[in-house]
């Protein structure tokens, strides 16, 4: 552990590198309000957004902000509790509102309806206020609500989340910091847990072909990150978690606004869980005890002429399941050769990761809007995973390199472009297949903004990548959407992505078992093509607002690395695709508000995803095919009581075959459906929260997630067949005290 102390402080160090803002035309200015001896105060926190749209930010300590102009709307609105909302058509490059308090006894609230945006490309929002409807613990499961991104354990013990996001594992999806990618490749297994919960203000979630301009690896998508911004963050933050599994969470986080320019904040994340259950009686933990560290750093300076922000991010996490925490004694009469050895799981990792930027804004005199920016991000990642005999290490060296330049020449049409390099040196292993690459990708880009009418945009955008083991790479990508009405839009999409995989460890729950590990003797890059279009509306039924979304979304791969269970029931195939492999999405979802606070969100979503497994044209094994979700969220007049519910129903769906095992340890070919249900109430006190939850109130579990748990290191031994939640029901509490 020490080793890995001093590689990620040494990692944290030199990812320190500065990070390019593209410029738009800004609007910035003053929120006031009159003050006790007549004269004029800042308001702090006050929204400031473009009316009709999500774009939008909060006023620093001084009052100050700093917003780009929508191509969508030329009217800013100004919110504050208490004060009457502001409207200003057509701002000036620099403003100052004044607030005027309310005089009756109104208060007005509006319905949360869709956090789809008007983008382009098809994009959810998941907001700060969504985030704090549920304990939000980490990445992976702020997705809790959202009926687009589904979160599942990768497997029976090693603690590990995974993603699906139009039916495909988050490896097809591309995670972003501050629109930076950082998650990604050696991270991926656990990365979705080192993103604590309340370090984030917004989730956006990109659906189908992305923008060129974050590189070539998204294929399903990008989900991007915003952290809590310098500038509007409180000065003190603080959030004490705690459940009846005995795990406990500190996040604390503070921001300092050293002039009108420069802000800069820490956040601190701590969480351990000791204690370990075994539910199901069968010898191995069912969830892993851990322990992890999380530190992030952030500086932004911003004077209207120049931006530049550093951020700097590093972590330790350990994760111990298996046998020995939860007391297990050998049999001495078992016939097993290793009956004296329990079977167990550790993962250590070390990580750092950081960028830098650096914008100028407005860069040419004779084009509003017009920007160049630079980004220099850095990643070091090292981590060792061992299960019973099996031992995996991957260590990886990252410097991603963009530079961008934003030329709007007018409202119809407006350019990006720039140049990326990608360096990255990869090292894995498992046992004795070693996989190890150093990757050089220097790349160009453009994309293109045009509205050839007023209610239709069209994103278009082709980079290409000169891979160093792979040759170049052309990818091109292209968004529409047409704007029906105000109120209504229709969107299409299609675009290329390719992406070089991490088969040791991307693929780590797969080699927790007694099977034997076969991989090809080469890989080549996964690529594929995704085809998508949605529909949005929104409009009132008895004076009440309702949204309706439809949306179809396939992936067609020209080659993938498949992982197939399917061949022999004591051997695993890694291999390259051998034949044809896609997944479809079909999603629909209808978002309501009945009652004056009381949101209902119903949404259905359908898969079907086929490769070839076992020599057979056949469903991905281990994801159910059909999803319900229905949440309801209810606050009283003022927001001092909020209450949520989550239910999601979750169909049956194929299991790999397990024919050749002996009686008492095969399974069914298909696995049942099932339910989950979670809840939570928050009172609010003015700058102190308390909230209360239950997650898995029907306490429903997958009994059978590991096949000879008896004999470890039998034959028959299997913990990579996981479909169903492994978490019992727990309860939690948790405060949140926030000091502006």
């Amino acid at each position: 552990m020490s080793t890995i102390i001093l590689k990620a402080f040494l990692g944290l160090v030199l990812a320190s590198i500065p990070i390019g803002l593209a410029a738009q035309s800004m609007v910035h200015g003053f929120v006031t309000a009159d003050g006790v001896r007549g004269d004029r105060e800042p308001l702090r926190s006050a929204t400031v957004l473009w009316k009709g749209t999500r774009e939008g930010t909060l006023t620093s300590a001084s009052g100050h902000f700093m917003l780009k102009r929508s191509s969508l709307t030329d009217t800013l609105e100004i919110r504050y509790a208490g004060y009457e909302t502001q409207f200003v058509a057509a701002p000036a490059d620099s403003i100052e509102v004044v607030m005027v308090l309310r005089t009756e006894n109104v208060v007005t609230v509006e319905a949360d309806q869709p956090t789809i945006t008007r983008a382009p490309q098809k994009t959810e929002t998941i907001s700060k206020k969504d985030l704090v409807k549920a304990a939000c613990c980490s990445l992976a499961e702020s997705f809790e609500k959202n009926p687009s991104v589904e979160v599942s354990f990768a497997d029976a013990v090693s603690g590990a989340k995974q993603i699906q996001l139009l039916g495909l594992r988050g490896l097809y999806t591309q995670f972003l910091i501050e629109a930076v990618p950082l998650v990604r490749s050696l991270e991926m297994p656990y990365g979705l847990d080192h993103v604590p919960g309340p370090f984030m203000e917004s989730i956006s979630i990109s659906k189908g072909a992305s923008t060129v301009t974050n590189g070539y690896e998204s294929m399903t998508g990008q989900i991007n990150i915003s952290m809590h911004d310098p500038r509007t963050a409180p000065s003190l933050y603080v959030n004490a978690y705690g459940n009846t599994q005995a795990r406990f969470e500190l996040n604390l986080y503070g921001a300092q606004q050293i002039t009108d320019e420069l802000s800069t904040m820490t956040m601190l994340h701590g969480r351990i869980m000791d204690m370990t259950m075994d539910n199901n009686n069968d010898g191995f933990a069912d969830i892993p005890a851990f322990k992890q560290v999380n530190v992030v750093h952030r500086w932004l300076y911003n004077n209207d002429e120049i931006e530049w922000q550093v951020f700097v991010r590093g972590l330790l996490d350990q994760h111990t399941s298996g046998q020995s925490i939860v007391g297990h004694t050998a049999d001495p009469h078992a016939h097993d050769s290793t009956a004296d050895s329990p079977y167990d799981i550790v993962t250590d990792i070390g990580h750092a990761d950081g960028f830098v930027k650096f914008g100028i804004l407005n860069a040419f005199d004779d084009m509003e809007g017009s920007g160049v920016s630079l980004v220099v991000a850095g990643a070091y990642h090292d981590a060792t995973s061992t299960f019973g005999l099996r031992q995996a290490h991957g260590l990886q060296r990252t410097v991603n390199v963009r530079g961008v330049l934003a030329l709007p020449f007018s409202e119809e049409v407006k350019l990006v472009g720039g140049f990326s390099y990608l360096y990255d040196d990869v090292q894995e292993s498992l046992m004795s297949n070693v996989f190890s690459r150093i990757e050089r990708v220097p790349g160009l880009y453009a994309e293109a903004t045009l509205q050839p009418a007023k209610n239709v945009t069209i994103l278009a955008g082709l980079r290409a990548d000169a891979h160093n083991l792979y040759g170049t790479r052309v990818v091109p990508r292209a968004h529409v959407k047409w704007g029906i009405t105000d109120m209504t839009s229709l969107r299409a999409s299609i675009g290329r992505g390719w992406r070089v995989a991490s088969v040791v460890t991307e693929n780590l729950s797969s080699y927790i078992n007694s099977r034997q590990v076969n991989f090809d003797q080469s890989f080549r890059p996964e690529d594929s093509w995704n085809m998508g279009a949605s529909f949005t509306t929104s409009f009132e039924v008895a004076d009440r607002p309702l949204t309706f979304d439809a949306e179809i979304y396939t992936t067609s791969f020209s080659n993938q690395i498949v992982v197939d269970y399917d061949r022999s029931v004591r051997e695993v195939w890694i291999t390259n695709l051998n034949g044809a492999s896609y997944a479809t999405n079909v999603m629909a979802q209808v978002l309501a508000s009945p009652l004056p606070r009381f949101d209902v969100l119903v949404a259905y979503r359908w898969v079907d995803v086929q490769a070839p497994y076992g020599g057979t044209q056949q469903q991905r094994p281990m994801v159910s095919r059909s999803r319900v979700l229905t949440t309801f969220s209810y606050a009283t007049l003022e927001g001092e009581w909020q209450a949520d519910v989550t239910v999601a129903w979750n169909s049956t769906g194929r299991l790999p075959t397990t024919s050749g095992n002996p009686p008492g340890a095969t399974l069914s070919n298909t696995f049942p459906s099932w339910w989950r249900v979670n809840g939570q109430i928050t009172k609010r006190f003015g700058t102190f929260d308390i909230y209360v939850g239950i997650e898995n109130a029907t306490n429903f579990i997958q009994n059978d997630p590991i096949l000879g748990a008896d004999m470890p290191y039998g034959e028959t031994f299997d913990a990579s067949l996981t479909w169903g939640p492994l978490d019992s029901r727990m309860f939690y509490a948790g405060v949140r005290l926030t000091i502006e």
